[in-house]
């Protein structure tokens, strides 16, 4: 919702704190900046965390990137087409299923498609030459303790300074956590309590280049279907650039271990089967997958958002796609409180809504996406799962498709409608 901005200040005491640098916390500060409300973001890291994550972002986030003023800085960063995402029989290769994404190749809020921290450095210099003024963002500053009052809120901070341990304690009127999975502003606030899931899997995700994807006339995004070799195969980057990631169900090994299993995975799963000398690895980041969610994702004055507050397999990316609408909702009540257009309970709101919407909806689906391509026999795939046999009903009427693609999703939510002004 754009509304007219606040009126600015400098008021040291009136800067939301925002603890973690990523994608949900620069978002967020920029998203405060276009209303003259001022953060400090503190970043534990003496840098921006550009690992492999997230690469592609449905249309709900599109559309807040649109209002957040970087979308064209993310689409020209972006390859000029994702025609398609397919699901494919490892087995065969053969297509089962696919999304025509050309449909709407058009329309502005169409998919996003940029690694996750190519989004960040973007979000990054947004925020220091729009929100100079309004958005601090300082690095080496660790928060190990949150705490508040009735009329104040705080964090503890080690900071790369400080070579004795000690902590400089910071002041704000609220805290807001947007410090990934290990977030310490959740575990300052449940302990080491998150409810959830650990799935028995360790996830690879890697660049590579491979001539074989355009030999084989492979484009788009390609889920990968096989009790065994299972995974998603995109087109990346410029110049040839893919992303592999797989799951591999062997738990228990070392990093070093599951790297030196890595070529029969990639042999199965590659079209053309080939051998290590026919592509070459660029970066590789090795993690385990989980779905938890908090308890609660607001104390008092300390607010969690991201996957502070909740995290899902990768499968479908929701993951990235639900910390944007999160920061999205935080920053549209967090303007209707500050400029008197609701009351401090939409804050609460906030935590109810998103929380219940991660449960009913985001945490379902990543498990059943999840399930989609490790636990389906590809031979009976159209028939017996649901979303497939939803597919098959709209292959031939792309009106219907692409009304079903750029559809406001359940994962939505617009909080000004309880702004009472």
């Amino acid at each position: 919702m754009m509304s007219t901005p606040l009126p600015s200040t400098s008021n040291e005491k009136a800067k939301i704190l925002i603890v973690g640098a990523g994608p949900a916390g620069l978002l967020l500060a920029l998203l405060l900046s276009q209303q003259n409300i001022p953060s400090v973001v503190l970043e534990s890291w003496p840098h921006l965390d550009t690992r492999l994550r997230a690469v592609q972002y449905g249309v709900p986030a599109s559309r807040v990137f649109r209002r957040a003023g970087v979308l064209d800085d993310i689409r020209r960063a972006s390859i000029p087409k994702f025609p398609a995402i397919c699901w494919r029989s490892v087995a065969s290769f053969e297509k089962l299923i696919e999304i025509d994404l050309s449909l709407t190749e058009d329309d502005a809020d169409r998919m996003t498609v940029l690694p996750l921290g190519e989004i960040v450095q973007i979000l990054y210099r947004h925020c220091l030459d729009r929100g100079a003024g309004l958005i601090e963002v300082k690095f080496n500053h660790k928060v190990v303790d949150v705490g508040q009052s009735e009329s104040t809120a705080w964090a503890d901070v080690e900071t790369g300074d400080a070579q004795d341990g000690s902590t400089e304690r910071l002041f704000a009127p609220y805290v807001v956590g947007c410090d990934g999975a290990s977030s310490a502003v959740r575990k300052a606030l449940f302990g080491r309590n998150w409810p959830g899931d650990t799935f028995p899997y360790r996830f690879i995700a890697q660049q590579i280049y491979y001539d074989g994807f355009e030999k084989h006339g492979w484009d788009g995004g390609n889920y990968m279907i096989d009790p065994e070799n299972w995974g998603l195969i995109a087109r990346r980057g410029k110049a040839g650039l893919w992303r592999v990631t797989y799951g591999d169900g062997v738990t228990g090994l070392t990093d070093e271990e599951y790297i030196r299993r890595r070529s029969a995975h990639l042999k199965a799963m590659l079209p053309g089967n080939p051998d290590p000398d026919q592509y070459r690895i660029e970066s590789c980041n090795l993690y385990n997958i989980h779905n938890r969610c908090a308890e609660a994702f607001k104390v008092g004055r300390v607010l969690l958002a991201g996957d502070a507050a909740h995290i899902c397999n990768p499968m479908g990316g929701y993951g990235a796609m639900s910390a944007i609408l999160d920061v999205d909702g935080l920053a549209d009540c967090f303007i209707g409180y500050l400029s008197n257009r609701a009351g401090p309970e939409i804050l609460d709101t906030y935590a109810k809504v998103r929380r219940d919407i991660f449960l009913r909806y985001v945490d379902t689906r990543s498990r059943k996406n999840l399930a989609r391509v490790a636990d389906t026999d590809p031979k009976t795939a159209l028939e017996t799962d649901g979303f497939f046999r939803l597919l098959s009903t709209l292959q031939t009427d792309k009106h219907a498709m692409k009304s079903f693609l750029l559809k406001v999703s359940s994962i939505e939510y617009d909080f000004t409608q309880h702004y009472t002004s």
